[in-house]
């Protein structure tokens, strides 16, 4: 007999398809499918097939579809099992589980390197697929669950089957395939490397390139992310000519007298459906063959999370399994006076049958009479919240042949052999399923949005979520939407999640009065800051503490469940955080108990600790060449440490790495610092990230951070701070959609009195540098190259390298609208300059304004070797380099006659437009439609060239424009537009006339 689910359900035998009646009978057998050879209870058949509304006759029901199911199946195959049925499915009868052992046989011959049976092996997996996993059917939790994760094994089988086939050299003949599943699976990763692989080994490099923009696209609009190292990678190599004849590695294998004490089973469980199998597959089934372990299973997580439920809801899950009896018992192990061990073993031995005449008198002794109580029977034991291994150690029986299954709030790491299982918070889906069986599932399902307000405002905690649907099921005429409205105040939030005896504050507070005071003391502070996340050291600096002490005091709220680590960063710091009920909680606690004053010492603190570590990071990320310019607030450093060592080495050994895991903390510390008035600290830690926003193109975060920091700098009086703000303002600005250069010059003519006075000479050349910029863009070259001049001197004398750097490399762009020899030699003085500062960024960009020079004189050879040099080096990584580098790419390919000019321009505008970088934008459409000319598609060509001097218009580029619009006249030419041609003319020669004007040539 076969079972078939991976597509429509299906049953055959040798005489063929057999016929099932529609409905709730297919549900049924799907249910023990997917629990193939495992009893399955009738409570858990009742809720597949009714959910919460059965009817009266359900039990009956159930009867009569077992019984139509066994005539149809064979008596022997579906059986009946205490108040539970089991379906019994043969080896290989059932196609999930073939496929399962084909997937895992084809995995192994690819890591072994049999590419040819391995890809034979997984395309035999693969055809066992019909469709949908049990397609056609009104699916359930629990086989929702199971369709996910076998969806999941076959999108890696099926990545697993190219790989091999990439391996046999294929590569053209999957990309029509692969772009199906990019297509079909745009958050994969690992499929758009391989559709780059597969394009770029058959001579299409620029469509591979645009798969991997186009991914860079994707993530960041539905991620916030950028691709991963793997299709950066990918993209270096194609981009550089490296990509090997070898395919990458495989990826690895996915992770593959009886008493009955239990309290009631919980009817709206919801949720925990991985757990739940867990737990199960532990301790359900028979006992292990021979001597053994007693299995003992630790549910831990914080108060309200649903450790009892869940305890409960798995011991009858698996009651069946333990026909001597259960014990259940509440340890109060977050109450003041938790149980005596010696007092719960009393007990125990009383519901065994031992006479109260007959009880040992120590712990010890009825520990030893407790293991030899049980010693010959199958026994489940529930420890309910306890407090730590050693209360718990002397439950604990000694036979394999018992189970146990202990919660707690912490996680009781040392019982030996024990297995923990993590319970957070509800998904949010499944936080209003929970809402919607205790308030009602009409309510709910009228008012979905306010349902979904009320699971996050609860935290998706499950006891926050059961108190907010149990005042809505008492107050039947409450819309949600008026709950939701009343949670929404976070002052009053925890009063509301309060409801008979069940209340979130109470919970929590039973956790909190456990602590000792230091660790309430850093539970209070820590939950004072805005930040999303943060690293142990942060603590330490709330307490003024060393380093070793601050981790102490987060790890010990971790072990209570105060506090949740939310993963190692990128900069290898173990990252914590809070539930926001928790955090609420906290600063309830620190009101009632701290001096304002105190804590905004200790809040000045932690600022200062993220100042000291930006500071340090800054100065080694290849980022934006302005000078790093600092104020006099003070810096934390913890107080057993010497100034530099070991502490600052946290953000310097990978100081992109180390903002990326801090950016959302800084960006919380500037605007809380802000808030508070500490201006100083706020706009040092802002600046302090500007190169690294630089680099990764955060422009929109960057201007959002520094326009309220201006103005409260303006309000402090604190000039220093107002000009460095205000000129990293400047340059969040640049190069985004808005009239940028008209911005640089006006914003130079603000910051030149602003560093005059306070006398910062390198703000100073940094703002003629940018007064500079602005003035060639209005074709005032003569003053533009003035500027540049008094630029260079200033930062001369200053000792700023890198602003000499930025003179030269400005007057090159200048010298470059008249005289490209002169715009070389300060190209190269820049070039040595960003050398000697060490600044890979800023050669790439000089590098790369060297290749275009060459590029417009012709010289493809040269200019190709500087393109080269600047492509290689990826120390810098960031779109704005990129950009750069592409648009030249097809200038110098345009210039050539290389036929990749076409793929190279339209790849640079993909990327400029995801970027919303406007003024390479301009370029790479400038260039676009130059080919276009070139090779006849003259309404292509107008589009692009009247898009670039649209947007050559909006950045204020008088020379550019001019350019631009000469190439938009050959395309009207070439288009039989003569009217249009002649205006476009003479526009450009009018621009042209002026800014030979300014530079003092003959008109």
């Amino acid at each position: 007999m076969e079972f078939a689910v991976l597509g429509p359900l299906r049953v055959s035998d040798d005489a063929g398809v057999l016929t099932l009646s529609a409905g709730k009978q297919c549900v049924m057998l799907a249910e023990l499918l997917c629990r193939a050879g495992r009893p399955v209870s009738a409570d858990v058949l009742v809720e597949a097939l009714w959910g919460q509304r059965p009817p009266r006759t359900a039990a009956d029901n159930l009867r009569l579809y077992a019984h139509q199911l066994r005539r149809v199946l064979g008596q022997d195959r579906v059986t009946r099992t205490g108040t539970g049925w089991t379906l019994t499915v043969h080896p290989g009868e059932l196609d999930a589980e073939v496929f399962e052992t084909l997937a895992r046989r084809g995995r192994a011959l690819l890591a072994a390197g049999d590419h040819e049976e391995a890809s034979a092996v997984l395309a035999r997996a693969l055809e066992l697929w019909r469709g949908p996993v049990y397609d056609g059917l009104n699916v359930t939790d629990g086989l929702r669950e199971h369709a996910r994760r076998l969806e999941e094994e076959r999108l890696t089988a099926l990545e697993n089957r190219v790989d091999a086939d990439l391996a046999r050299g294929l590569s053209s003949a999957l990309v029509p395939e692969l772009t199906a599943l990019v297509d079909e699976q745009p958050l994969r990763e690992h499929p758009r490397a391989q559709l780059m692989t597969a394009l770029a080994r058959s001579g299409r490099q620029a469509e591979a390139l645009a798969v991997f923009h186009d991914a860079r696209r994707v993530f960041a609009t539905e991620l916030g992310l950028d691709p991963g190292d793997e299709l950066r990678d990918l993209h270096q190599a194609i981009l550089t000519g490296t990509l090997p004849d070898d395919p990458a590695a495989p990826p690895p294998p996915p992770r593959e007298a009886t008493p009955a004490q239990l309290p009631a089973d919980i009817s709206d469980f919801t949720g925990r459906d991985d757990q739940l199998g867990r737990i199960t597959t532990l301790l359900g089934g028979p006992p292990p063959a021979g001597p053994g372990h007693v299995r003992v299973c630790v549910i831990a997580g914080m108060g309200g999370v649903g450790k009892t439920t869940l305890a409960v809801h798995a011991a009858h899950r698996i009651a069946r399994d333990y026909p001597d009896g259960q014990l259940h018992v509440n340890l109060h192990g977050v109450e003041p006076t938790p149980a005596d061990p010696g007092q719960v073993l009393a007990s125990f031995l009383t519901a065994l049958g031992v006479p109260r005449t007959a009880m040992p008198e120590t712990t010890e002794e009825r520990a030893a009479c407790f293991r030899s109580q049980v010693a010959d029977r199958r026994m489940l034991i529930v420890l309910d919240n306890a407090a730590s291994e050693r209360q718990v150690r002397p439950l604990l029986p000694g036979s394999s042949g018992c189970a146990v299954i202990v919660t707690s709030r912490t996680r009781l790491t040392g019982l030996s052999g024990a297995t923990l299982i993590e319970l957070s918070v509800l998904l949010p889906a499944q936080a209003v399923q929970l809402l919607s069986r205790i308030a009602g599932a009409g309510r709910v399902a009228a008012e979905p949005e306010a349902a979904a307000e009320i699971a996050r405002l609860s935290d998706r905690i499950p006891l926050a979520v059961r108190v907010a649907g149990a005042r809505l099921a008492v107050r039947p005429n409450w819309p949600l939407k008026r709950l939701a409205g009343q949670l929404t105040d976070e002052r009053r939030r925890l009063d509301q999640f309060a409801t008979g005896d069940l209340a979130v504050r109470a919970s929590l507070a039973l956790s909190y009065l456990g602590l000792d005071p230091a660790t309430r003391r850093a539970f209070r502070l820590l939950g004072a800051l805005d930040a999303p996340d943060f690293a142990a050291w942060t603590a330490a600096a709330l307490l003024d503490l060393p380093l070793a002490a601050g981790e102490e005091l987060v790890e010990s709220l971790v072990d209570r469940q105060l506090l949740l680590i939310s993963g190692a960063d990128a900069a290898g710091q173990s990252r914590y955080r809070f539930h926001d009920l928790v955090r609420l909680y906290a600063r309830e606690r620190g009101a009632l108990e701290d001096d304002d004053a105190a804590v905004l010492a200790a809040l000045a603190r932690a600022f200062g600790g993220w100042l000291a570590l930006a500071e340090h990071a800054t100065e080694r990320v290849h980022g934006t060449s302005l000078a790093i310019i600092h104020g006099d607030a003070p810096r934390w450093r913890p107080p057993d440490e010497a100034p530099a060592e070991p502490w600052e080495p946290l953000a310097g050994h990978d100081p992109l790495a180390w903002f990326d895991a801090e950016r959302a903390a800084l960006v919380a510390a500037v605007r809380q610092a802000c808030t508070l008035g500490l201006t100083a600290v706020a706009w040092d830690t802002a600046c302090s990230l500007e190169r690294y926003l630089d680099v990764r193109g955060r422009f929109d975060d960057w201007r959002t951070m520094h326009e309220p920091l201006l103005e409260a700098c303006r309000a402090a009086g604190d000039r220093l701070g107002e000009a460095t703000v205000l000129r990293g303002l400047i340059s969040a600005t640049s190069w985004m959609d808005n009239e940028a250069m008209a911005a640089h010059y006006d914003g130079a003519e603000q910051l030149i009195p602003l560093f005059t006075e306070v006398g910062e000479d390198r703000g100073l050349a940094d703002a003629h540098v940018m007064r500079a910029w602005g003035e060639a863009a209005r074709g005032a070259l003569a003053q533009g190259l003035e500027s540049g001049r008094t630029a260079l001197r200033l930062a001369e004398g200053a000792g700023h390298l890198s602003g000499q750097a930025r003179a030269h490399v400005c007057m090159a762009v200048t010298y470059g609208l008249s005289d490209l020899d002169m715009a070389i030699v300060h190209l190269h003085k820049g070039l040595e300059l960003a050398e000697r500062v060490g600044n890979a960024r800023f050669e790439a960009t000089a590098l790369q304004f060297l290749g275009l020079a060459h590029a417009h004189l012709r010289q493809y050879d040269q200019g190709m070797a500087y393109l080269s040099r600047a492509m290689t080096d990826r120390r810098f990584g960031d779109a704005l380099v990129d950009a750069t580098g592409m648009v030249a790419l097809a200038r110098l390919y345009a210039v050539a006659g290389d036929p990749r000019a076409r793929g190279a321009a339209e790849a640079a505008e993909e990327l400029c437009r995801n970027h919303r970088l406007a003024h390479h934008r301009a370029d790479a459409l400038w260039v676009l439609g130059e080919v276009d000319v070139a090779e006849g598609r003259v309404d292509d060509a107008v589009t692009h060239l009247e898009e670039s001097v649209r947007l050559w218009r909006v950045r204020g580029w008088q020379a550019f424009i001019a350019a631009a619009l000469d190439s938009l006249a050959e395309a009207y030419a070439a288009a039989g537009r003569p009217a249009e041609e002649k205006l476009a003319r003479e526009e450009a020669e009018a621009l042209k006339r002026k800014g030979r004007e300014q530079i003092g040539l003959p008109g």
